[in-house]
């Protein structure tokens, strides 16, 4: 009984060995998306640099933009995140 108990333990162990192995992949897949998720949002804000030095924009119409597309998803004062990186590329 108490050999089957072992490897009853050992079989589980190897299941669960197989099942983190399972999770590392799709973590690894994971970063991978969002490092390319990155890598595009870094070229977008360098060329929004680029063209904001050369353009004047109306600023808080376009943080009305992102409270009115944002409001639902976040708050009624929309996305905070988004405002902030709406200062942020206006500051460079």
């Amino acid at each position: 009984m108490f050999f089957d108990q072992i490897k009853e333990l050992d079989g589980n162990i190897k299941m669960l060995r197989d099942q983190l192995k399972s999770i590392g992949s799709g973590v690894d897949a994971s970063l991978d998306q969002i490092d390319d998720v990155a890598g595009h949002i870094i070229a977008l804000e360098a060329i929004m640099i680029q063209v904001l030095k050369k353009t004047d924009i109306d600023v808080e119409a376009a943080k009305a933009w992102i409270v009115e597309q944002t409001k639902g998803t976040t708050s009624a004062e929309g996305s905070t995140k988004a405002r902030d990186v709406l200062d942020s590329l206006i500051k460079k």
